[in-house]
This record gives structure tokens, C-alpha cells and sequence, in this order.
């Protein structure tokens, strides 16, 4: 669905600004064993990440305070493609079926469309082992992984995240300082 007016101007504002782009990066983690970019912060509903972008300015008749929240990885292709490219993509599906990846690229979130996306998912879906079929559903998966990830919501810096089942230790899981998509 695409911005307003207001929201993608304050997007684009955003995406200029150093302070609100390294607040995104430092939710993000490299899994040692994982191709995709780990998002560490808030989840939505569905899974995926969720990003505060800023505030609205007060203007006639509203007040100010009103908050833009996106889909991590929505702000992450736009970090990458400019806001007006995010703004004419309907759907950005994750190929890697991680829905807290933020790797914009091949193989992880592309563009797509309602239909491709859909697809994509039956296609999948009840292969055996995939993400898409986890009985606790998008978000509750999410949640537990992005919880296992060090510097997460509930992992005290303890475990190693997504990798602990592999031995993988917290040292070993590196916050990401690379561009989205780069590296």
C-alpha cells in the first residue's frame, strides 16, 4: 500500500538522516551460518520487523505526536532504492522465508507482487522443514528467534541466537556495519 504524502516525506527525511539509519543497522545482526541479515527489535503481528521512523509535526486540526512505524525491511529497501521506488512496490516478499530478514537482494527481500508472493507461499509452504509451515506461526517464531539473538528483547545477551543449536557462541554473532544488501 502506498505512503501518503506526509508519511513518505517524513520517510525520505529519515532516510537522510545518520542517527535514525544507524538506529535501523544496529537492530541487525550477521548469524554466523545465515546468509540473511537478523532483525533484533520489535516484531509485527505477521513476523516481520517493525521500525519506528519518526514523528509527525503538529499541523492544522492534529496534533503532533503521531508516530510512522514500518516494516523493517520495507525501510531497509528503501535505504537502498530511494523512498519513491519502495513507495511503487506493493509487496516485498522474503525468499530466504525469514521473515525477520533485512537482506535486500536475491535470494532474500525482493520486490513482488500481491499474486507472486501468494504463490510463492503455497509453493512452499508444506515443504518439509520450511520456516512457512512452523506451527507457532509468524510471529510467535519471530519473536522466540529475534529473543535468541544477542542484544534482543529477551536474551539478556546470553545465547547465541538463531545458530545456538549449531554451537554457535555470542562472540561469534557480529552486529552488522555494513549497507543493507552491500555485504
Amino acid at each position: 500500500m502506498p505512503l501518503g504524502d506526509q508519511a513518505l516525506a517524513l520517510l525520505t527525511s529519515a532516510l537522510r538522516d545518520p542517527m535514525v539509519v544507524t538506529r535501523y543497522r544496529a537492530k541487525m545482526v550477521q548469524v554466523p551460518g545465515s546468509d540473511c541479515l537478523w532483525w533484533r527489535g520489535a516484531v509485527s503481528g505477521r513476523g516481520h520487523g517493525r521500525f519506528h521512523v519518526g514523528t509527525f509535526p503538529a499541523e492544522e486540526g492534529r496534533a503532533a505526536g503521531r508516530d510512522l512505524c514500518v516494516i523493517a525491511h520495507r525501510f531497509g529497501y528503501a535505504l537502498v532504492f530511494g523512498a519513491a521506488a519502495l513507495n511503487g512496490v506493493p509487496v516485498l516478499g522474503h525468499r530466504c522465508d525469514n521473515a525477520l530478514c533485512q537482506r535486500i537482494g536475491p535470494g532474500h527481500v525482493q520486490a513482488s507482487s500481491h499474486a507472486l508472493n501468494r504463490r510463492a507461499y503455497l509453493a512452499r509452504r508444506f515443504v518439509a522443514g520450511n520456516p512457512l509451515g512452523d506451527a507457532r506461526g509468524a510471529q510467535g517464531r519471530s519473536r522466540e528467534l529475534r529473543d535468541l539473538v544477542p542484544g534482543g528483547p529477551g536474551s539478556g545477551g546470553r545465547r547465541a541466537g538463531p545458530a545456538a543449536a549449531a554451537g554457535v557462541t555470542a562472540a561469534a554473532v557480529r552486529p552488522v556495519t555494513t549497507r543493507p544488501g552491500r555485504g
